[in-house]
């Protein structure tokens, strides 16, 4: 099942890296979602929430799912 949430962000790093939006939620930036965030907790387990937490740029990202593909 693991496989398929490293697809689906992959996917949406994809997206972010050539659109910085998609069609979900209609056009939502790719900064302000929460998707790469919830497909994190459900791969990793690890949760990156709170008042204090800053968004993660697409390169921050990319190398957690570098990580996450170890």
């Amino acid at each position: 099942m693991k496989e398929k949430y490293i697809d689906e962000l992959e996917f949406c790093l994809a997206l972010w890296d050539k659109k910085g939006f998609c069609q979900f939620g209609k056009r939502t930036n790719c900064l302000d979602c929460a998707a790469p965030y919830l497909l994190l907790k459900l791969i990793s387990g690890e949760v990156i929430h709170g008042e204090d937490v800053r968004r993660l740029s697409l390169y921050e990202w990319q190398q957690k799912l570098e990580e996450i593909k170890k």
